[in-house]
């Protein structure tokens, strides 16, 4: 096997690997930094590296083997973390100028346990300032590449994380996700990602909220991505759980996925709540067709008892309150300057309206949310997942003329001979996290032009297991990661 083929394989084939002492874990760090050192300036998915501190981590593990140590979940996989992540002896930018020399002491919760797990951490991927866009592109470290086509974008934020798995620059990242943040890039390059119900996993240490924060955000979540469905649950199973203190008298065990077998999932695919590019939607076409011809039973017809119009009303403002709660002052100015003179119903708008809603506005916000979580409440004893796309289009052109979250309100996307608002990219994503429910982002198998497209498998809260079965079995099955030709 070729060095590069190793990099390649999933991080459950690489422990299988490093268990039967077939590889160090300092020979396979030593492979995946030759890598980025030959593949990285293309794409520009890491952004930063500690050489120095993976090979002790490294060394650290072989030594630990080589006594007799119980192997720990994640011996000796190298990772990157995305650089909106406390790790110690590493910046934290977040993309973000006024945080260049940021150094936390302390790793963020979830990296501490993917540590204690035995991975070593050795770089940081890119990221849109602010992680907030779906393009990774900062003035820091600049723009991310798809591995597929370097013309087109990586999704964002946590698009130098998918980039760098397709890329073959890792074994395994952590993301983050409160508009799609690890779906989006899962999609736009052909891997996988796990967006967790809310609460399950601990985002302490993350950016946004700026350093210092504690208090855990509506919607936004923490979890991970990888080159296979399997290698999602290994990542999850070490970060699942709150903080110390959080969690201190606490113990949440999760259901079982629902069925061991494709043909017992009772599978709903709904493709035309929100705006869809015909060829991506037929590309989750094909895929909803392969799995009838496994005996899957799928339902076309099945909806939820949500009107999906008042859905994304009701995630725009309760997302753009969070975020704008956040914003320095000159960029939250910025963003109600753009909607005073916006007109009604525009994106500009409705997000400045959300930026500036009151007390009253917030708490109607937060009793529809536990409407629609009970709407799907119900609709999941009736189903055990729903497929439906991830954002209306695959991977577009960059368009990063300008970076202020503001210049959202302007680009447009081509779908169907026509364009649609950039920000129609949130809908899909956001049907999904408005009611907290989890989603795992799955290739197709297909192509849309030149890059791959992705669907979301959703679940009832707290279903995750059985997305993540679901993700798997369709893995088996039909076959998952298809790494690019061109890197």
């Amino acid at each position: 096997m070729s060095a590069d083929e190793t990099c390649f394989l999933t991080a459950t084939e690489q422990r299988a690997l490093l268990l039967a002492r077939r590889i160090s874990a300092l020979e396979l760090f030593e492979l995946h930094l030759d890598r980025i050192k030959r593949v990285n300036p293309s794409c520009n998915a890491v952004v930063a590296l500690d050489e120095e501190g993976a090979r002790r981590q490294a060394r650290a593990a072989d030594e630990g083997l080589a006594r007799g140590e119980k192997a720990q979940p994640l011996h000796g996989l190298p990772m990157t973390i995305k650089d909106s992540f406390a790790v110690a002896g590493m910046a934290a930018t977040c993309g973000l100028e006024e945080l260049r020399d940021y150094r936390p002491r302390e790793d963020a919760v979830a990296v501490a346990k993917i540590r204690t797990a035995g991975a070593v951490i050795f770089g940081k991927t890119n990221l849109p300032a602010g992680a907030a866009d779906h393009q990774s592109c900062n003035t820091l470290f600049g723009l991310t590449r798809n591995p597929f086509d370097g013309e087109r974008t990586v999704g964002g934020s946590s698009g130098g994380s998918a980039a760098a798995l397709a890329a073959g620059l890792t074994s395994l990242e952590f993301g983050s996700d409160i508009g799609g943040s690890i779906r989006v890039p899962a999609h736009f390059c052909g891997v996988y990602g796990h967006k967790p119900s809310h609460g399950l996993v601990s985002t302490e240490g993350h950016i946004p909220p700026p350093p210092g924060h504690v208090a855990s955000v509506e919607l936004g979540v923490a979890g991970p991505l990888a080159r296979s469905a399997f290698d999602l649950e290994l990542l999850f199973d070490v970060v699942r759980g709150r903080s110390d203190i959080d969690g201190t008298g606490a113990r949440l065990q999760l259901p079982a996925a629902r069925h061991d077998d494709l043909r017992s999932f009772r599978v709903a695919v709904w493709t035309d709540a929100y705006p869809l590019e015909d060829a991506y939607a037929a590309a989750i076409e094909g895929l909803v067709d392969d799995l009838t011809r496994l005996g899957v039973n799928v339902n076309r017809q099945a909806r939820p008892p949500i009107d999906p119009a008042a859905s994304h009303d009701v995630y725009i403002q309760t997302l753009f309150g969070i975020i704008g709660a956040g914003l320095p002052p000159p960029a939250r100015e910025q963003l109600l300057a753009a909607g005073d003179t916006a007109a009604s119903g525009s994106y500009a708008r409705r997000v400045a309206d959300a930026v500036r809603q009151s007390l009253p506005e917030h708490f109607a916000a937060t009793e529809a949310r536990h409407q629609l979580y009970r709407a799907w409440r119900s609709f999941f004893a009736d189903y055990d997942v729903l497929l439906c796309p991830i954002t209306p289009t695959v991977a577009f052109p960059h368009d990063i003329e300008r970076l202020d979250l503001a210049a959202q309100f302007t680009r447009r996307l081509a779908a169907n001979g026509g364009t649609i608002p950039y920000m129609d990219n949130l809908a899909w994503p956001g049907l999904v996290t408005v009611a907290n429910l989890p989603a795992t982002a799955i290739p197709t198998g297909r192509r849309v032009g030149s890059v791959p497209a992705g669907v979301q498998v959703v679940g009832p809260y707290l279903g995750d297991r059985t997305t993540l079965r679901f993700a798997q079995l369709v893995e088996q099955a039909l076959g998952g990661f298809a790494r690019p030709l061109a890197i």
